[in-house]
């Protein structure tokens, strides 16, 4: 992904809220499923990149390792950048980008789920004296999903230009993991300054489980910034090294 509790505004960022219209269960443009011929993998590369916003930052930490007979990217997101703490494990497939499996380690509860041959399975395991009940995912999709806390990611795998819409598939462990469509579009090039450096970015809308607008780097695997909206809002920075 440690806990929630720290670090609420980033669950926020991928959870569905009473305040705000249900995520789409339809897409409305094209739609880019993992696989897809369209997507560039190969922009996406190991990094190691830190955001920050007032009173709050997170580490991003991507590795390429071997899971299930497969080549997997690693995602660790630590909260409060502290790689003391256990991170959020996010799985990518690094041939399709879609999603292979997520680890969560909460306060309340413990999450380890998987996508493979079509089927999305696992459990949510409370923790003593938590209040939540077990859950045990087990669904069959006829394709695989993004994972919508990196969307910001890889995005930069799409051919932007401007113009380019798209809807793509994501998977909401908020809701009995559902899918749902994030439907993207580019509003044109931006250049992002961020402590006197200067990036060039598609400027692009994300209408899904949570409406985001992000600046995706034009050279670099990343997001240079992302805003989001509804509730826990706020803009989140890349932090030059």
């Amino acid at each position: 992904m440690k806990s929630l509790l720290i670090l609420f505004s980033f669950i926020l960022f991928v959870a569905c809220t009473s305040k705000q219209s249900p995520p789409p269960t339809e897409p409305s443009f094209q739609r880019v499923i993992p696989g897809d011929e369209s997507l560039v993998t190969e922009r996406i590369k190991t990094h190691r990149v830190t955001y920050t916003k007032p009173g709050a930052s997170m580490l991003y930490v991507m590795e390429e390792i071997e899971k299930n007979g497969i080549k997997i990217f690693e995602l660790d997101i630590y909260f409060g950048a502290d790689e003391t703490r256990t991170p959020d494990r996010i799985f990518i497939d690094k041939e399709t980008l879609g999603y292979a499996g997520r680890v969560l380690r909460f306060d309340a509860y413990h999450i380890d789920v998987e996508f493979n041959e079509g089927i999305f399975q696992g459990n949510l395991t409370p923790t003593e004296g938590s209040d939540y009940t077990p859950v045990i995912y087990n669904k069959e999709y006829p394709h695989n999903a993004f994972e919508p806390a990196v969307i910001n990611y890889f995005i930069t795998a799409l051919p932007l230009k401007e113009g380019y819409k798209a809807s793509i598939p994501v998977f909401d462990l908020n809701n009995g993991s559902e899918m749902f469509w994030s439907n993207i579009e580019v509003l044109g090039k931006e250049e992002i300054t961020i402590d006197g450096i200067a990036y060039d970015t598609w400027k692009v809308l994300s209408k899904g489980i949570r409406e985001k607008t992000i600046w995706v780097s034009e050279e670099h695997p990343y997001a240079i910034q992302f805003k989001t909206k509804g509730a826990g809002p706020g803009t989140w920075k890349l932090a030059p090294e």
